[in-house]
């Protein structure tokens, strides 16, 4: 555009009333301003979101259990209406039953691909899987050890209790060291357990066909729901 033409559209411009200036500008700025108008809802949205998010405090991973993709259970609503200081309207505590490692095929590729990214990306806290699963992932060193990672009496508890333990036998790749710890505790007699879940069709089911073990992840940042979440399963 030239000079002459952009003074020619100032003036034209300059004369125009209210409404046609508005108009004009709708004309040759239609999509800009969309574009604009549409940026600024979407960081809005962000914005709120962000702002309206929960912080999770507790993420709990059930592996191969019967309640994958079919369960409605009240596990957690128990046992945050039991724990002092939980902020309901900002924090949450998750259970996640579509951890399915026994698949066969790409699909069962997928849940495991699945499985092992949560948790290196440390988004499992706690892990209610049965003693084959445990030990799966216990190679992988998914899990801490139960008798340095829990108080010295919730420890002692167990040991009283006579609670059954998965002690696993981990060797270092790089050293070829070989050392023992505990991965996780038996909670198959747990109440809450045993109350099983409600499946899509409304009928009773178990969580698992046969015994349940409990594992902290050894990089947790909820280390303390993690620890209250056993005592409420085992009410130690």
């Amino acid at each position: 555009m030239t000079d002459t033409e952009k003074r020619e559209r100032s003036e034209r411009f300059r004369r125009m009333d209210r409404k046609q200036k508005l108009q004009y500008i709708w004309d040759y700025y239609k999509i800009p301003i969309i574009v604009v108008i549409v940026l600024i809802l979407a960081t809005t949205s962000i914005v709120r979101d962000r702002l309206n998010a929960k912080k999770t405090v507790l993420y709990v991973a059930m592996l191969d259990s019967n309640a994958s993709y079919v369960m409605e259970s009240n596990l957690l609503d128990d046992f945050t209406a039991s724990l002092e200081g939980f902020d309901a309207d900002r924090e949450q505590m998750v259970i996640n039953a579509d951890y399915d490692t026994e698949s066969k095929g790409m699909t069962g590729f997928t849940f495991i691909e699945k499985t092992v990214a949560d948790y290196s990306a440390d988004i499992i806290d706690a892990t209610i899987a049965p003693k084959e699963a445990i030990e799966k992932y216990a190679d992988h060193q998914a899990y801490g050890d139960l008798s340095g990672l829990l108080p010295k009496d919730v420890f002692e508890k167990l040991q009283a209790g006579g609670y059954e333990m998965i002690r696993h036998t981990y060797e270092d790749p790089a050293t070829g060291e070989r050392y023992e710890y505990v991965a996780a505790v038996n909670v198959s007699d747990s109440p809450a357990i045993k109350a099983g879940f409600t499946d899509l069709e409304g009928e009773k089911k178990d969580y698992f066909d046969g015994d349940c073990y409990y594992a902290i992840s050894p990089n947790t940042e909820n280390m303390d729901n993690c620890v209250a979440f056993l005592e409420y399963l085992l009410e130690i």
